[in-house]
């Protein structure tokens, strides 16, 4: 897909979904997790789509092998295919990570983040994030060797329970789905669209 027509798909989706809050972070990663940036950035991905979505007015949460039983989960998120587009990616992951189907209720961010490791060039990323609601389907991964579980869980606990684990871990990812998940919340408030 062309830049022009990049473009294009997310003047389309700020029509149909609201327009985003830009947030800027800069993070420094460690080696191996920046080496999994720069694995996605060699397939041509320099950006994801990160799912907040309602369930019986809890989130929707997962978590990963690599960080399984410590009690970090944080909101799906994935990349688009190739020939997929960003709404379309965003319902495949969801379904994917969740079990769910889901509904786009609103393109609440627009996550531009520097990712920077000792010895390397800085990577920038970019996060798109919507807002759902499941619509259907059935809660549990459909990628167990990818998500190790699934669950739900209230604002609260994401901001008062889980982001501290985010903060104190030794990942700049961590870090950065802990401002993430902020910024979406303060997002939602400020909002009155």
């Amino acid at each position: 897909m062309s830049h022009e027509d990049f473009q294009a798909e997310l003047a389309v989706l700020a029509k149909r979904y609201g327009t985003p809050t830009r947030v800027d972070f800069i993070f420094e990663m460690n080696p191996e997790e920046f080496q999994l940036v720069i694995q996605s950035t060699l397939q041509g991905r320099y950006h994801d789509v990160t799912l907040f979505i309602r369930h019986n007015d809890k989130y929707v949460v997962i978590e990963k092998h690599m960080y399984a039983k410590t009690g970090i989960l944080r909101a799906p998120s994935g990349g688009a295919s190739l020939g997929e587009t960003l709404e379309e990616a965003a319902h495949r992951e969801g379904k994917e990570e969740t079990g769910l189907e889901i509904k786009l209720e609103r393109f609440v961010l627009e996550s531009h983040v520097t990712f920077l490791c000792e010895g390397h060039f800085p990577i920038n990323w970019v996060s798109y994030v919507f807002s759902a609601h499941s619509i259907g389907g059935e809660l549990g991964t459909q990628d167990p060797t990818e998500i190790s579980d699934v669950q739900l869980r209230t604002q609260d606990e994401l901001q008062n329970e889980i982001r501290p684990l985010l903060l104190a871990s030794k990942s700049g990812g961590f870090k950065y789905r802990a401002g993430l998940t902020d910024a979406f919340f303060a997002a939602l408030e400020a909002r009155t669209d």
